[in-house]
């Protein structure tokens, strides 16, 4: 037999060492076998943990603990929601014991939204592991605060969520802890990247858990999992289930955290800022839902289609990495309103964003487009209309201090809007009613996301700090402009055009009093509901004015 001191790793008695060889008891035997077959038994008897009160004691499971470790183990793509101190990170490095030893080949990725975090989560790996006692182990490979590999080639590695933290390396289970406090555009970018080649395979594993922290993508692969839309299975563990967590213990966290973070982190409820512009039930009832394409930051959830009609608002940024450029596509056919596409991108150059604007409008039917053009916007809507010659941009006329659409040019008119206070007010009421009463439909997750991060400051809203207000910006845009006459008009088309179907026979008619001396009928065009004939001998006016009485009539 060995001596303690060689039965080390690199000094450390604690952890076995590369080949070491091992006599088995036959009770030792049977404990492996049922330790392997059973997670919770292997858990309860041979895990220890280090708690705050007693140090270092046996890791003994909670009811509501042991079906967790039931949906961690045998389900691949799993979602938790806990409170805070409710041991969701000890109870997945727990499970991530199990499968590292007593599985050959494995990769365990452990991440969280800073290295630190994820290197944490490891290191309460490693007091379970060095706890275990020497014939449960694995041989030692490599040990160190980012990593361990063990003699059954099964490793586990600690990252923060960037895109490239695990690029190249073969994952067979991703865990990500706090997955709620990862910053959206991180998340995005990462998401994007890794998650679809890890949830593709067959055997792969997914564990998200977190406690709720607005309205971000954590929140969307919640919701999804609700609706089972995503593959995830998910489990919500509220305080009570926690031994010793009384009404007593609730009144304490009460006052200890004031009532947002305790309807946050104890309730488990997914709130946004405070003092926001949309209220949190109507919030709250926003869910989403993944876009049909994807390409370069435009999310299409519904395809153009014939006959309907569609606006667009756009914002535009400089496109040096800070605010976003964006535009979101509305089609206003019928109410409710719906939301079917969005373009966020904060690195295309102004002058090759009128070239997206104009591809994806024409795409949509020619869409009618508003521009802000408080800033580098002007820009942007002047290439629209010389360069890219889209035909249907919205004017603007000032007149008393006060900005409204119009139809066509002239003197006052120009192309897109200023957003002046007066706008934004007006555009923030406007957006607020519709979707509070349920007029306007919204399934894209960033700006769901903007919402919630949407609050008042200083007699106006703006986005809270450290977030982004684009997306919502070109929402309160488009809330302006619907409450536009000129809108009324651009709704109305179907209903017009119902009308020119049924009575072009009566419109014809009516033009029969300026038949020509030769026997043949002026010659004329109709644009909108108006009627133009091409000769100065024919009165335009009057023409007009029988038309608009047949169709109002």
């Amino acid at each position: 037999m060995a001596q303690p001191e060689q039965v080390s790793y690199h000094g450390n008695p604690n952890l076995k060492p590369l080949a070491y060889q091992h006599d088995f008891t036959a009770e030792e035997i049977s404990e492996y076998v049922k330790c392997q077959k059973d997670p919770k038994y292997f858990i309860e008897n041979y895990v220890k943990i280090v708690t705050l009160d007693k140090g270092l004691q046996p890791f003994k499971l909670f009811d509501c603990q042991k079906g967790k470790v039931d949906l961690i183990m045998n389900e691949r793509k799993v979602i938790l929601m806990e409170g805070r101190q409710q041991g969701k990170t000890v109870t997945a490095a727990a499970c991530i014991l199990h499968y590292t030893i007593f599985q050959e080949d494995k990769t365990v990725a452990i991440m969280a939204n800073k290295a630190s975090a994820a290197r944490e989560v490891l290191n309460r790996y490693q007091i379970m592991y060095e706890n275990l006692p020497l014939w449960m182990q694995q041989g030692v490979r490599v040990w160190n605060k980012g990593d361990v590999e063990l003699e059954n080639n099964s490793k586990v590695l600690s990252a923060a969520t960037t895109a490239s933290a695990i690029r190249g390396k073969s994952v067979n289970w991703l865990y990500i802890d706090e997955a709620a406090i990862i910053p959206n555009n991180i998340a995005d970018e990462f998401f994007t990247s890794v998650y679809p080649t890890i949830s593709a395979g067959e055997t792969t594993k997914i564990l998200l858990t977190s406690t709720p922290l607005g309205y971000n993508h954590f929140w969307k692969f919640w919701n999804e999992a609700e609706k089972k839309q995503n593959g995830f299975e998910h489990m919500f563990i509220p305080y009570y289930e926690i031994p010793g967590r009384d009404e007593k213990w609730l009144e304490e966290q009460k006052g200890l955290l004031g009532e947002v973070k305790f309807n946050q982190e104890v309730m488990c409820e997914f709130l946004g800022s405070t003092n926001t512009l949309i209220n949190a039930t109507t919030i709250g009832r926003l869910s989403t839902k993944e876009p049909e394409y994807t390409n370069n930051g435009l999310d299409i959830y519904e395809a153009p289609q014939e006959g309907r009609y569609y606006a667009m608002a756009c914002d535009t940024a400089r496109g040096i990495g800070g605010d976003y450029s964006a535009f979101v596509v509305v089609d206003i056919t019928a109410m409710p309103y719906k939301v079917v596409a969005k373009f966020r991108d904060n690195s295309i150059a102004p002058m090759l964003f009128p070239d997206v604007i104009g591809k994806v409008g024409r795409d949509y039917n020619n869409a009618f487009i508003l521009v802000e053009v408080n800033d580098i916007g002007q820009q942007v809507v002047e290439i629209l209309h010389q360069e890219v010659e889209y035909e249907n941009i919205l004017t603007t006329v000032t007149e008393q201090q006060r900005q409204y659409v119009s139809p066509g040019f002239g003197k006052a008119t120009k192309l897109g809007v200023n957003t002046s206070k007066a706008v934004k007010r007006q555009g923030c009421f406007t957006f607020k009613s519709l979707l509070e009463e349920q007029k306007l439909l919204i399934f894209d997750e960033h700006i769901i996301h903007e919402i919630s991060t949407f609050i008042e400051k200083a007699n106006s809203y703006q986005a809270d700090e450290g977030y982004h207000d684009d997306l919502v910006m070109c929402m309160v845009l488009f809330g302006w402009l619907s409450s536009q006459n000129f809108f009324k008009d651009m709704t109305d088309v179907n209903v017009r055009e119902g009308l020119y179907g049924q009575q072009m026979g009566e419109i014809e008619s009516s033009l029969t009093p300026y038949i020509r001396l030769d026997g043949q009928e002026p010659e004329f065009e109709v644009i909108g509901e108006d009627v133009w004939l091409l000769e100065d001998e024919y009165n335009p006016a009057n023409l007009q004015q029988k038309l608009k009485n047949l169709i109002n009539r």
